[in-house]
């Protein structure tokens, strides 16, 4: 599966920040710190010289600059100071520890990310809950292969990274042993002590882990995977049926909305106007400008939004919409797992196959739900689903369950269990149950 797939080359090492991969990127981080840290003190600093001048001088607009950077100047610096503090503990902690390839699952939060690990040398299960900014909260998923690399202490804290040791984040335990009981279920749950044990970063690419067993990838050993993992609605609450895309306007669904980037370009573009207006009825005698000044911020970020709506939004939701209103659809059988993220995976098989069939294709599609509730409504783990679109032209699918729709993250993509990464994928999906003896 091309868009699942990703592999990095490793070499013999002693600690983490003996990689060079490692090591560049551990130098970057502390030049960004710095970057943070400079830029706040310095805007503060130019506040401070500038604004008092300015104030004397009647010179409105240059007043408002200068206290916005005062005002915004400490912020930046905190961040700065912060990120400082996270280089020293990395640094620690790759400087003592080697890096460890572990089967790892995501936490579904609306705070902070977490993850869970599994030692590959001693058993342990690690929950861990990730310090970093929003902008890289993806960083801390699982790669396609169910694994994170981990160089630290479990007790202290530690560092996360995808294979290949490149984006580093600082990780610690979640503060309440509530917390941390929960996530510790809920990777269970999804099957991670039964997983196989990744390659280690010290190993090669070509080298294969001696095992006497291999993963039975069938439609029988999968669906087993799917129902002891199907997770139930999250309160009992039946799903609120969302508009049907072939009676209504695509905005009217909010799942296609919120693909689609339009919303953020309008709120940002509306609160634009909305400062220009009110500069110009109520500041513009007063050469008052920090209206103006949040107008050209939310201007910046309709024109972000903007561009990604043109771009990426608007053309991925015009396929949805014509492949979920496409005509006759081709069944398959499916069956529903837990992605390694906060996702789904749709494993699809022949419609008229046995116990024993292989996977055809497969698809990463949304939760059903609200954000807030993103299981809600969740299909049956195993069962019967209609393939809407174009498998040639693409290919964008959209899979009908029980008359609604799961809408993808990515393409339709065939399977090909012979390739090392797909097999290693599933395997990580099912947990490594059911393993047949080769």
């Amino acid at each position: 599966m091309t868009a699942l797939r990703k592999s990095r080359s490793g070499t013999d090492t002693a600690t983490g920040i003996a990689y060079p991969g490692t090591a560049f990127a551990l130098a970057g981080f502390r030049r960004r710190a710095w970057a943070w840290l400079g830029g706040g003190l310095g805007a503060v600093v130019v506040g401070l010289m500038v604004g008092p001048p300015a104030d004397e001088a009647g010179i409105g607009w240059l007043n408002d600059i200068a206290v916005f950077c005062v005002g915004g100047g400490p912020v930046t610096a905190i961040v700065g100071v912060a990120a400082l503090v996270n280089y020293r503990r990395m640094r620690r902690s790759l400087s003592t520890h080697p890096w460890i390839a572990c089967s790892a699952v995501a936490i579904s939060s609306q705070g902070k990310p977490r993850t869970v690990l599994r030692h590959p040398q001693t058993g342990d299960v690690i929950p861990l809950s990730v310090r970093t900014l929003q902008p890289r909260y993806h960083l801390a998923n699982p790669d396609p292969g169910g694994v994170l690399w981990w160089c630290g202490d479990a007790r202290t804290g530690g560092v996360l990274a995808q294979p290949g040791g490149e984006h580093l984040l600082w990780a610690r335990r979640p503060r309440t042993e509530r917390t941390r009981r929960k996530d510790v279920l809920t990777a269970e749950r999804q099957g991670l002590l039964n997983r196989p044990q990744p390659r280690q970063p010290q190993a090669g690419v070509d080298d294969h882990p001696i095992e006497g067993r291999e993963p039975d990838l069938s439609y029988a050993a999968m669906a087993e995977a799917a129902r002891r993992q199907a997770i139930e609605d999250e309160d009992g609450t039946a799903p609120r049926r969302e508009p049907d895309i072939r009676a209504v306007p695509w905005w009217r669904v909010p799942a296609l909305l919120e693909i689609s980037y339009v919303w953020p370009a309008v709120v940002n573009a509306a609160f634009a106007i909305a400062m220009v207006l009110t500069w110009w009825l109520l500041a513009k005698d007063q050469d008052i400008l920090v209206p103006l000044i949040l107008a050209a911020l939310s201007g910046i970020n309709a024109l972000r939004f903007g561009r990604r709506m043109i771009t990426q939004g608007m053309p991925a939701v015009k396929g949805l919409v014509q492949a979920a209103r496409a005509p006759l659809p081709v069944p398959k059988r499916y069956v529903l797992l837990p992605g390694l993220d906060d996702g789904l995976v749709l494993v699809l098989f022949a419609v008229h196959g046995g116990p024993e069939d292989l996977p055809e294709a497969a698809m990463e599609v949304n939760p059903p739900g609200t954000p807030r509730h993103p299981r809600r409504g969740i299909p049956p783990a195993v069962g019967t689903v209609d393939l809407h679109g174009w498998l040639d032209a693409g290919p964008t699918v959209v899979p009908w369950i029980d008359g609604r729709p799961l809408w993808p993250r990515h393409e339709y993509e065939e399977v090909n269990l012979n390739d090392r990464r797909d097999r290693d994928y599933f395997t990580a999906l099912v947990g490594g149950v059911g393993a047949k003896a080769t």
